[in-house]
């Protein structure tokens, strides 16, 4: 048996020897392939945007990062795949803004995002455009509200579909504007896009990327971006508070969360691998070009974020009686 102080040395020295241990794991990390998880179909934004990113994080971080789409469930069926993953650094989610939105709008969601992932960081956001048919007698913001407040419910608009970030953006807007434009929902943003040229809708709320080009062309109307700052894809274009709605701030954002006790240490370092990724000249340029403003933040502002997200967005839902199920 040992004696008290003999236990009490060699808890010291055991206590010592890990201590030094602990830092070498850390800086060897990674030591093996880094899983992406995006949870929605191959040819998507998120993927591609995933793509965009691994690239150059595989590059810092010495390993390949591994993207595995897993599609199903409005994304529930990969986020609750990272829910469950070893919280040891090598499996990350890669989601949108919808992570959100899909729990609120389900009479039985499956996973509470601020009690079942962590928060890694907040990569990049982008807003919406506001286009209308070149067959309106508008050509404003203000003049779309003016317009749609003297003739409520004789405008329709178009969304790839019921509960899709375009609708409940949409939704927001007729009711912070005080107005009653109508939902057409499609299979797709192609098919609302074409909707809009024929005159079959006349407005659409689309990405800038997808808006851009066809305004260049002349076959839509650009009319505002839906955040509450310009882009830097499209600075010209003015932002929906400047046309006196107040308060609209609105867009998509991907972020990257970890499972559920995912050590700390781990958490920051790939939070500084990804800011510095997006930082880095070429992935910039693409985000850019992609509508895609880069807003790298620390995890813990990220969590700030995103608890007044979900609060946000709770309360507004209940205005809409939106639902999926």
């Amino acid at each position: 048996m040992l004696t008290s102080g003999k236990q009490s040395f060699i808890g010291l020295l055991c206590a010592l020897t890990l201590g030094g241990a602990l830092p070498a794991q850390a800086a060897d990390y990674p030591t093996k392939p880094i899983r992406l998880i995006v949870p929605f179909a191959s040819g998507g934004s998120v993927e591609a945007f995933a793509r965009q990113i691994s690239v150059k994080l595989s590059l810092r971080l010495g390993q390949p990062i591994i993207i595995e789409p897993k599609p199903g469930a409005g994304g529930a069926i990969g986020t609750e795949f990272v829910m469950r993953a070893e919280p040891d650094g090598y499996t990350f989610l890669l989601h949108s803004g919808s992570i959100i939105t899909d729990p609120l709008m389900r009479k039985k969601p499956t996973y509470d995002v601020r009690k079942d992932l962590t928060p890694v960081i907040m990569a990049a956001t982008a807003g919406l455009a506001v286009a209308s048919s070149n067959a309106m007698p508008f050509t404003s913001m203000a003049g779309l509200i003016d317009y749609a407040r003297q003739n409520p419910g004789k405008l329709n608009y178009g969304t790839p579909g019921i509960g899709s970030s375009v609708h409940l953006l949409t939704e927001m807007f007729n009711s912070l504007a005080g107005v009653k434009i109508v939902h057409v929902p499609y299979k797709g943003g192609g098919p609302a896009m074409t909707a809009l040229m024929a005159n079959e809708v006349q407005v659409l709320f689309t990405p800038l990327v997808t808006a851009k080009p066809q305004a260049l062309t002349g076959r839509i109307r650009p009319l505002a971006v839906t955040t509450g700052k310009r882009s830097n894809a499209w600075p010209e274009l003015p932002t929906i508070n400047e046309a006196r709605v107040i308060d609209y701030d609105f867009g998509v954002w991907y972020a990257f969360f970890a499972p559920p006790k995912t050590p700390p240490a781990l958490l920051k370092q790939m939070n500084r691998e990804i800011a510095a990724v997006l930082q880095d000249p070429e992935v910039s340029a693409w985000l850019t070009q992609n509508g895609l403003d880069p807003v790298p933040n620390s995890s813990e502002e990220f969590r700030v974020m995103l608890n007044q997200e979900v609060d946000r967005w709770a309360s507004m839902l209940k205005t809409t009686a939106i639902s999926i199920d």
